[in-house]
């Protein structure tokens, strides 16, 4: 890796939520934990003592009403992203496998993750000085098969990760889709925390709905900090459909002409990511 991959280094977050709370749980329904990239790409994951696994991942395709979205669901075999507990020199090949589906189209897809732990020590970023880092390098090639036809994506990755901190403190990525070739480099700037087990600790959720359940025809409170009058809404059906939108400043929401279910209430930032969720049940 050369001081090339120092060029356009950006600082992002990565945070984790309760995946109930998530547009998406249903199609997940063994994942405990639902990870939201900066770019409003969903993860879910089984995060068990032994392991931590995909289950799957889910992003909206940005486009005209109604926004479109593509899943990736490992339903057959999950994917191992790592062994628990880790240390230098540990290494470890997986196969995985599902389905995925975007646009309306449905395809297959299968592949190997071939990964080994190949550093060690302090890693020293904007956001502090971190012990006891372990460096991860995994090769990564996924097949994709719709309509007879047979495509290949290869991801290599480079990832810092600690006891303490078990998800991507830094991360450097190769991905080639078969047509042209990209690369990152990011810090996470608010590190998601373990907890005492060595699980990654869910951040409480900042706003809520009140009351809730709630009677359909009715409309509800928006609950938070201060920030959260200062964020756009919108709300999600199961699907993942956007239902409606709420401008800078609403404080209530209506749920005329929303049937009985389970709906996202989703926050928006100003660069509009996702600046975090609740579930909102009409009943």
């Amino acid at each position: 890796m050369g001081l090339q991959w120092l060029d356009g280094i950006r600082e992002e977050q990565f945070y984790f939520v309760d995946p109930a709370t998530s547009p998406w749980s249903a199609d997940f329904p063994n994942s405990n934990l639902c990870g939201i990239s900066w770019d409003d790409a969903y993860s879910y994951y089984i995060l068990s003592a032994s392991a931590m696994e995909t289950e799957g991942n889910a992003i909206i395709i940005p486009g005209t009403p109604p926004e479109d979205t593509a899943k990736f669901l490992f339903n057959v075999d999950t994917e191992r992203i790592l062994e628990l507990p880790y240390t230098y020199g540990d290494a470890f090949v997986d196969d995985f496998s599902g389905t995925y589906s975007a646009m309306g189209f449905v395809g297959t897809m299968d592949g190997t993750v071939d990964l080994q732990v190949d550093g060690y020590g302090t890693l020293i970023l904007p956001t502090g000085t971190y012990d006891n880092v372990v460096r991860y390098h995994f090769d990564r090639v996924q097949n994709n098969t719709i309509f007879g036809n047979t495509s290949q994506t290869t991801k290599e990755q480079w990832a810092w990760v600690s006891a303490d901190h078990r998800f991507w403190l830094l991360l450097m990525e190769i991905n080639d889709d078969g047509l042209s070739t990209s690369q990152q480099v990011w810090y996470d700037k608010n590190p998601a925390l373990a907890g005492p087990s060595g699980q990654v600790d869910i951040a409480q959720a900042s706003w809520s709905v009140l009351p809730n359940p709630v009677e359909p025809g009715t409309s509800v409170s928006i609950v938070g900090n201060s920030d959260s009058f200062h964020l756009r809404m919108e709300v999600i059906d199961a699907t993942g459909r956007s239902l409606r939108t709420y401008p800078v400043g609403t404080t209530r929401i209506s749920t005329d002409a929303m049937a009985p279910g389970v709906y996202v209430v989703r926050f928006l930032g100003s660069n509009g990511t996702t600046a975090g969720t609740t579930r909102l049940v009409v009943r």
